[in-house]
């Protein structure tokens, strides 16, 4: 049977528990704007009992641990979420620049200067002699060419940014994988005892962890335990474990020698390296990754398409046209590869225009003006280069030479002998576009567009017409009402068509994101106003608990108090 003093510990006991589950209320209090903190509660049981031979007798109250309330599956679902979130958050922001490179309100984008520069060669067309049309000609394909390159390089900017930002998103997982690794250690070594509980830095790991799911499409794995059966926490980023334990690995951010980007590689604690730039699809790094290596790419390929069309479609019947003054002498603007070549294989010969069998038209003239004559140079199937050079020097023997000389490093040179000139007046086999002989355009793709620097030099070779005659306009008007052909994606649309849909692609693509990301935010609001409702402070709940508690404590030292008196009584009869 329990004595009197018994009575004292119970009331002692008491006082603990109650200023401990007060103490924790109150750090509730003090951490309630705290980020990452997660309430506690103290876990209240009864002591061991005294057993007798009436029955069993209590000994007071004791706090076995002090638990957090943290959810692992409202974590798991909020990190999911924070994956989704960064990842299209990442695509809208970046869809945001890449609109307002192609911004055409302010009627100063690429569209308009594509019309202002069929505009002028109409302008041209009417009049064919005036020397201002001409150079208004130049200008506007040069505004033209600005603009395309403008583009084109704004979206490299974008991409080499990105580039950037995923290096930066490195190096913030590996800081942030040695924190959660060391974290991992410091927990393991607080939690000795089933009932210890390190709720701060778990609590901090937590926050860590939160952070890493924003970044990347990480899985985590708390529930692994070392060889010492405590419970350890793995890490995976694209299925390889950058955490394990106290262990960590870093991934690195490294450009191989061929590529002009970086990759993203697990580094093993052998040096070997694991590239996972694949595995990574989520979070802000596989937003950016996904942007760097498809999403802009791909509008960098289609602005190419549109100047290489543009350029090879004017060329084909700018090569074919003649200017008011004829050439002494003319060199293409491409260099071919191997003069031995077949004339059809043009990839492989470094030329971007296909050249078909046909033939083309050279008109010679004196230097007074005079004309000599018209001469049809074949090129049948099967020729090579070096055939059609052939061909030429056959049929302008005494009057002009082709050739390709170590002095124009692989480009074909015709040089008029004597007295004589020559200009070009019909083209069927694009020999002359595709080897950049008397055209209009010279580069290959946006970043090398260029007006030729032959006419830029001499304005009076842009050509205007078929003839060297005064007034002929013929060509000019061709090359004008290129605007309304189908020259785009297999001859299914013009260039307006285009452009027209490519502005369209993006701005779909940009309202696909923006409402994609409007449902994550919403979803993590959700679970985020679960998550505060399950793990964060209310005040009013830990006013109330004070209150509790407070009572206890009182009542617990009111019975200390009657045993102190009980005991007074009892040593009073003594006496």
């Amino acid at each position: 049977m329990p004595t009197i003093f018994d009575g004292l510990f119970i009331g002692r006991s008491g006082l603990h528990t109650n200023q401990s589950a007060l103490n924790v209320a109150g750090n509730n209090i003090s951490n309630v704007n705290t980020p990452g903190y997660t309430k506690e509660r103290v876990n209240i049981q009864p002591s061991i009992p005294i057993f007798a031979q009436e029955g069993e007798y209590g000994t007071g109250s004791q706090v076995t641990e002090i638990i957090s309330f943290r959810d692992k599956l409202i974590d798991k679902r909020m990190r999911s979420a924070y994956k989704e979130q960064s990842y299209y958050s990442k695509l809208n922001s970046t869809l945001d620049e890449v609109q307002n490179v192609f911004n055409e309100e302010n009627g100063i984008g690429l569209k308009k200067s594509m019309e202002e520069f069929f505009n002028s060669w109409h302008a041209l067309a009417l009049n064919p002699d005036l020397y201002t049309a001409r150079q208004q000609v130049l200008e506007k394909g040069q505004t033209l060419i600005n603009n395309i390159k403008s583009s084109y390089d704004s979206l490299s900017e974008i991409q080499h940014n990105l580039d950037l930002r995923a290096e930066y998103i490195v190096d913030k997982i590996n800081s942030l994988s040695k924190r959660v690794a060391e974290l991992n250690f410091e927990i393991q070594k607080t939690e000795l005892d089933k009932h210890d509980h390190a709720n701060v830095l778990r609590d901090q790991r937590a926050q860590l962890l939160d952070e890493m799911s924003k970044y990347a499409n990480v899985d985590i794995m708390d529930t692994a335990y070392d060889k010492n059966n405590r419970a350890d926490l793995t890490v995976l980023l694209g299925g390889v474990p950058i955490v394990t334990g106290k262990d960590y690995n870093e991934i690195s951010a490294e450009q191989k020698p061929s590529e002009t980007q970086k990759s993203i590689y697990f580094k093993y604690h052998s040096g070997e390296k694991l590239d996972i730039t694949n595995k990574i699809f989520n979070g802000e790094l596989g937003a950016v990754l996904e942007l760097r290596n498809k999403i802009i790419p791909g509008y960098k390929d289609q602005i190419n398409e549109l100047a290489k069309s543009m350029m090879q479609e004017v060329n084909k019947l700018h090569s074919s046209g003649t200017g008011l003054t004829a050439y002494k002498q003319i060199i293409g603007a491409y260099y071919i590869k191997d003069v031995n070549m077949d004339v059809s294989n043009n990839s492989a010969a470094w030329l971007d225009i296909p050249i078909k069998p046909g033939s083309f038209k050279v008109k010679v003239t004196d230097t007074d003006g005079n004309s000599i004559g018209e001469y049809t140079v074949a090129v049948t199937k099967g020729d090579t280069f070096q055939d059609v050079i052939t061909n030429f020097n056959n049929k302008l023997s005494n009057y002009a030479q082709m050739n390709i000389s170590e002095n124009t490093e692989g480009k074909i040179q015709i040089n008029a002998t004597g007295n004589y000139e020559i200009s070009f007046t019909y083209d069927s086999t694009n020999f002359l576009a595709a080897a950049g002989i008397n055209t209009f355009f010279q580069g290959h793709d946006a970043s090398d567009m260029a007006v030729s620097s032959v006419l830029k030099d001499d304005p009076s070779k842009v050509a205007a017409g078929k003839t060297l005659l005064p007034g002929d306009s013929t060509n000019a008007e061709n090359i004008a009402q290129l605007q309304l052909k189908k020259i785009m994606i297999n001859s299914s649309r013009t260039v307006d068509e285009y452009y027209n849909a490519f502005l369209g692609e993006i701005g779909s693509t940009k309202q696909r994101f923006s409402d994609e990301l409007k449902v994550k935010d919403s979803v993590v609001q959700q679970i985020q106003t679960t998550k505060e409702s399950l793990e964060g402070v209310s005040l009013d709940e830990e006013a109330a608990d004070l209150i509790r508690f407070q009572r206890a404590y009182q009542a617990n030292a009111k019975f200390i108090t009657v045993i102190d008196d009980m005991t007074q009584t009892l040593l009073g009869m003594v006496r």
